[in-house]
């Protein structure tokens, strides 16, 4: 992604070819085969600016990489806004945990739950 918007900023890269980016005044190491922070970037510049945030977008990131990584492939270029985002995450979270049953319960219920505060909570420093 070459031109960030305004959350972000690209300051110089490391000798291992990571970029290094500045999301809303955080640090985040992008090391060159990390695509998920592009296209939670890119997903989050739909957002509101009062919604964009840094836990936001790396929790976007994490779920974005699981989506891909673990073959479920739900359509998610096609997001619009933060609702949007946070739906899709909550369908990688029931595939991920689906075949496992009861065993991983408690776990299920934490990401869930976990998606939740993130996408509810206020701007803050967040």
């Amino acid at each position: 992604m070459e031109n960030y918007p305004s959350f972000v900023t690209e300051a110089a890269g490391d000798k291992r070819g990571a970029r290094i980016l500045i999301i809303c005044g955080q640090e985040y190491k992008a090391y060159p085969y990390d695509t998920y922070i592009d296209d939670a970037i890119e997903l989050a510049s739909y957002w509101q600016e009062h919604q964009v945030t840094y836990d936001r977008i790396v929790h976007l990131r994490t779920w974005l990489r699981e989506n891909q990584q673990h073959g479920y492939d739900i359509p998610y270029k096609h997001l619009q806004n933060m609702r949007a985002c946070k739906y899709f995450i909550e369908m990688v979270i029931h595939a991920e945990f689906m075949a496992l049953g009861d065993t991983f319960k408690e776990s299920y219920q934490y990401c869930l739950d976990e998606n939740i505060r993130i996408f509810s909570k206020g701007k803050g420093k967040g």
